[in-house]
């Protein structure tokens, strides 16, 4: 731990020198930028804005929790109104800002970064740079994307409202949105360039590798629907890291604490955390039915929540604190490839990583593996288990999209003072709206309701 916070201190503090340099104003009233390599990595290593910014507001409008009336009376009018899937008038600051702060600083570097000559003699950290740099930005359209579009429809996806990709640090360049389709197509493209720049390890969870890449085309592919494509990189990763936490262990996950989970466990391929949340303060109670269907045995019931006398909240991140993560994990990717290889049959494949997986998660002795034999009903069990497993962690609102495009029909309802809310299946409500100064400024259109 000394040397974890040790490392932490040297990265924050080059960040912050960094950014200083960035901002000094000098004598002859002009900008310092940063002119080095190391300048540059000390950009991308400023954690606050580069890992611990991820949309929260699609978890907000999800539905693995509830307000009750009373808390729900003293929250803002715009959290209000996000609850409910009403239209809310928001400005700065806003998570729309400061996940566009994460991508003004990547292209900030890779603009800087081309007025740097690669040598053989710095070509290593030359390319760590350029790699880092696309793989935040592409994070950062992901998390946009999936919060302020529609779900990725190959049908509709070059006519339907995607994000603003922005690919220069300059202000005064117009802002435009681009499609769906355009839009993955950038963070794919920035992925895949990533790939072929970054390290096969990296110093710390904060900073991205070519795992953390596969893990983030995992995710990417997933919410397109295109299976094959989700199959080929969650397969990848596992065949670099496939140890999961042992929830048996003590050392590992300890349940009875008010945070289980240490912050870098043994799964955490990369690290981020969303942005803010009202999900796990005593403002929100885990969805009941979701609670009840975790089985007596599972000890996620132990390690995940924990009870007061208004209802349940969640305590089980893998940031080991309140904070939400959103960094991808190696559960995730069992997950993923198991829902790929039922959806092309290999029912099988299936179940052994979903038993595997379980196997971790139940008391010892306790588990008895799943054996369904129709591909539905597989499929079926690991969508369960994904959502049980994966609490909180900026996957459920694209889950939700992406799965009600194939006719699931998940229906999500508040109850508010003994008035019911709805938001039905492929509503337009799903592409939350855009903050009101930025339509303002820009001209850009909001989302049709």
């Amino acid at each position: 731990m000394i040397k974890l916070y040790l490392f932490l201190f040297s990265v924050f503090s080059l960040s912050m020198q960094s950014c200083e340099k960035y901002l000094n104003v000098q004598s002859n009233d002009k900008l310092v930028v940063p002119k080095s390599l190391e300048d540059l990595q000390g950009l991308l290593d400023n954690g606050g804005v580069m890992n611990l910014n991820l949309c929260a507001k699609g978890e907000k409008a999800s539905d693995n929790y509830y307000i009750p009336t009373v808390n729900y009376n003293s929250l803002s009018e715009t959290e209000r109104s996000e609850y409910i899937w009403e239209d809310s008038q928001y400005n700065f600051p806003n998570e729309w800002a400061s996940i566009y702060n994460s991508v003004y600083t990547s292209n900030l570097v890779l603009e800087r970064l081309n007025k740097l000559d690669r040598y053989m003699s710095n070509a290593k950290d030359w390319d760590q740079v350029k790699g880092t740099a696309l793989f935040f930005r592409a994070t950062s359209y992901l998390s946009l994307v999936w919060t302020y579009a529609k779900a990725y429809d190959a049908s509709s996806s070059q006519q339907d409202l995607g994000i603003i990709l922005r690919e220069t640090s300059d202000f005064n360049v117009l802002s435009t949105r681009s499609s769906v389709e355009e839009a993955y197509r950038q963070i794919i493209a920035d992925l895949n360039n990533a790939l072929s720049l970054l390290p096969e390890e990296s110093i710390h969870a904060l900073r991205p590798n070519k795992l953390a890449v596969k893990g983030m085309l995992a995710r990417v592919y997933l919410s397109m629907r295109l299976y094959d494509k989700a199959f080929e990189f969650a397969d990848q990763y596992l065949s670099v890291k496939k140890e999961l936490l042992n929830f048996n262990n003590p050392a590992e996950v300890n349940s009875t604490a008010n945070f289980p989970f240490t912050i870098f466990n043994k799964e955490t391929g990369i690290y981020f955390e969303l942005k803010g949340s009202i999900m796990t303060n005593a403002y929100a109670n885990i969805d009941s039915g979701l609670y009840r269907s975790y089985h007596i045995n599972d000890l996620r019931r132990n390690a995940y929540f924990k009870s007061n006398k208004n209802g349940v909240n969640f305590k089980g991140n893998y940031s080991g604190s309140s904070f939400l993560f959103g960094g991808i994990a190696t559960d995730e990717m069992y997950l993923i490839r198991a829902e790929c290889y039922a959806r092309s049959g290999r029912l099988d494949k299936s179940l052994d990583d979903l038993n595997g997986l379980m196997l971790t998660r139940y008391r010892s002795g306790s588990f008895v593996p799943f054996t369904a034999r129709k591909a539905d009903e597989v499929l079926n069990l690991i969508l369960e288990e994904r959502r049980k497993e994966l609490l909180f962690r900026g996957l459920r609102w694209i889950d939700i999209k992406r799965l009600n495009i194939e006719g699931r029909n998940i229906i999500l309802k508040r109850m508010v003072d003994g008035i019911v809310y709805t938001l039905e299946p492929n509503s337009n409500r799903y592409a939350l709206p855009l903050p009101a100064d930025i339509i303002r400024l820009t001209g850009i259109p909001q989302n049709p309701r």
